[in-house]
């Protein structure tokens, strides 16, 4: 597998203007908001000194986001490695036993491909893994 690095962390939460306005007046360089209608999220990615936060809100009720803020995950929701094939590398750790949720990569943000892994392969932690 192409392990490359850490590509982001991704909070979810309800609105994504408080962290906005926050992370700019720290002086942190601020990407979005933007609206992504496929996903039905609005997505802010924050640079800190390198390391990306991909803070994550629902745009719609219907959304997978709203879902997870419904049931009481909001927070720090995922931890994203990114990968040079993300099939290949989905299809390398569940053919070692590891469980996986996507088993197919999935559009992400930005036309990435992503797929994540169920939460019991890393003690209860959500990982993505992210091809650019």
């Amino acid at each position: 597998m192409n392990l490359r690095g850490l590509a982001h962390v991704g909070i979810l939460v309800a609105d994504v203007e408080p962290a906005r306005a926050l992370f700019a007046r720290m002086g942190c360089a601020v990407t979005g908001p933007e609206r992504d209608d496929e996903l039905g999220l609005w997505l802010l990615w924050v640079d800190v000194g390198g390391a990306i936060l991909e803070f994550v809100a629902p745009a719609r009720e219907d959304s997978r986001a709203a879902a997870a803020l419904a049931r009481g995950e909001g927070g720090v929701h995922h931890v994203a490695l990114e990968v040079g094939d993300v099939a290949a590398a989905v299809a390398e750790l569940a053919a070692a036993g590891t469980p996986v949720r996507d088993a197919v990569p999935r559009r992400g943000a930005h036309g990435s491909r992503v797929s994540f892994l169920d939460p019991s392969a890393a003690g209860g932690a959500l990982i993505e893994l992210v091809e650019p």
